[in-house]
């Protein structure tokens, strides 16, 4: 494990869940070690704010860009009580970074410095067939590289968005920034279907058509993307757009308790229930 990876790994669900359980962790252990100046005596969240400012400073990793969007996206822009943010989204055949539900769903693919552009466009041409709005967040560095990419896409590519996180921590620049356009042409029936956890999808059923399907078990999801093919497109997106509106749990009374650098970690992985936990974790001296 090189040392930018494992400052990356310390944001990551599977540490902070022992972090927030045991209040022990061999990775966290061993980047404060290396790189916290005296850190006994100094509080957990001290620490973490140290290791960010470390990790904004050298190595901007993909979790560097989610917290950045979701605290300028979301949080700044936004309202934590009316939109939702997803994370690690299944459309098709590849994964989308974030999608922000706020009336309309946008797709935003993260793509630092550290990131191969060659998928890029085929990442793209997948979210086009659930969402309408997508678009991609780069370094200054990548900006141009990026647009080369959706040049190939000719009409699709024009309708991405482009957003930029500058070396201040800045996003939506008017200079830099090119807000994306609706582009439906490539809307899929059972991409956007397959969005849906089955009680989400039998919601929608039975409200647009009243019933549900009375087949035997092994027929029951064909016979139901069946009925949701029925409906129009348009419509059926912004059912499913309703419906995965509904999953967040993060309350603004929650989110604003946490620290900036762990809002990412605490909004797509923990519940306000674990807000003790977090408390405790925080304000605990390192060591201790």
């Amino acid at each position: 494990m090189n040392n930018n990876t494992s400052i990356s790994r310390v944001f990551s669900k599977k540490v902070f869940e022992e972090l927030l359980s045991l209040g022990d962790n061999v990775t966290y252990n061993y980047v404060v070690d290396k790189y916290i100046d005296k850190p006994h005596g100094k509080t957990n969240k001290e620490i973490i704010s140290e290791i960010y400012s470390i990790m904004g400073n050298t190595y901007r990793s993909e979790y560097f860009y989610m917290n950045t969007l979701l605290n300028k996206l979301l949080i700044g822009i936004h309202n934590v009580n009316t939109a939702t943010a997803l994370s690690q989204v299944r459309i098709a055949d590849h994964i989308a970074d974030f999608v922000l539900i706020n009336g309309v769903g946008r797709v935003y693919e993260i793509k630092s410095d550290l990131d191969n552009l060659s998928r890029l466009n085929e990442q793209l041409k997948d979210y086009y067939k659930a969402f309408s709005y997508v678009s991609v967040l780069s370094s200054e560095q990548e900006r141009d590289k990026v647009e080369s990419q959706l040049k190939k896409l000719g009409r699709m590519g024009d309708s991405v968005g482009i957003y930029v996180l500058s070396d201040n921590c800045t996003i939506f620049n008017r200079d830099k920034t090119k807000e994306p356009k609706a582009f439906n042409d490539a809307l899929d029936s059972y991409t956007i279907f397959t969005l849906l956890r089955k009680k989400e999808y039998e919601k929608i059923l039975k409200r647009y058509f009243g019933y549900l399907p009375e087949v035997p078990p092994v027929f029951y999801f064909r016979k139901c993307f069946n009925m949701f093919d029925e409906i129009p497109i348009l419509e059926a997106q912004e059912l499913t757009i309703k419906e995965l509106k509904k999953r967040s749990k993060a309350t603004k009374e929650f989110m604003d308790y946490i620290p900036y650098e762990l809002k990412s970690i605490a909004y797509f992985y923990r519940t306000p229930k674990d807000i003790n936990k977090f408390s405790n974790f925080l304000e605990q001296s390192y060591g201790g």
